[in-house]
């Protein structure tokens, strides 16, 4: 259950900042943003995900 609930959130999270990217900076810029907030995310899940199994 907790899972599903993080996995919600960095989905919203992630969405939102898709659509403030493009809003911002344009398309082309957003693509490049995107990938970082993709690492980001990545990296958040897995940090979670590592701190939940230690718990």
């Amino acid at each position: 259950m907790l899972q599903a609930l993080l996995s919600a959130i960095v989905d919203i999270f992630l969405s939102a900042a898709w659509s403030a990217a493009v809003r911002f900076f344009g398309l082309e810029n957003a693509v490049e943003i995107a990938t970082a907030i993709f690492g980001l995310g990545c990296i958040v899940v897995g940090s979670a995900v590592l701190l939940l199994e230690h718990g």
